[in-house]
């Protein structure tokens, strides 16, 4: 008895011949996405724009907010937990935004000079000088009530 032989499929035939109906079709650049959210930050211009807002003093959110993005944080964190070198610009962005913000606070109430307990409440300033001022006033305060005898005993 002879073998029996099966002739290719028209399927097969698309897939061995280059250049047959299967390359017809248009290659997508980037694959669909089935499931979740589309990405929020989907090019180089869009990441850089939004870095530059979060240097700015901007948070997370409003930074998404001023670029109409404003859903939610997580494709951000996301992205940066997958892209190190987001992450890294990422972090970096949000540290100079913290230096902004905190120079703002600052200009905001000018008469905290550095090296002060005003300094270390107001501005939360953490820095030797002033928590060693903010000591210093607390001792003072806390030697007159004694003095006074207003001290609150328990």
């Amino acid at each position: 008895m002879t073998p029996v032989v099966l002739a290719p499929a028209a399927r097969d035939t698309r897939r061995a011949i280059p250049g047959g109906a299967a390359d017809a079709r248009p290659a997508r650049a980037v694959p669909r996405r089935v499931r979740g959210r589309p990405p929020l930050l989907d090019g180089p211009e869009r990441i850089e724009e939004f870095l530059a807002y979060v240097a700015a003093g901007w948070t997370v959110l409003e930074a998404l907010g001023s670029m109409g993005l404003a859903r939610s944080r997580t494709p951000v964190y996301t992205l940066r937990r997958q892209d190190p070198l987001f992450a890294v610009a990422l972090a970096e962005a949000q540290k100079k935004g913290r230096e902004a913000r905190r120079q703002a606070r600052s200009a905001e109430t000018q008469m905290d000079q550095h090296g002060t307990e005003s300094s270390y409440k107001r501005r939360r300033c953490s820095c030797t000088a002033c928590r060693d001022a903010a000591s210093r006033a607390r001792q003072r305060r806390r030697q007159a009530m004694a003095a006074d005898g207003t001290s609150k005993e328990v």
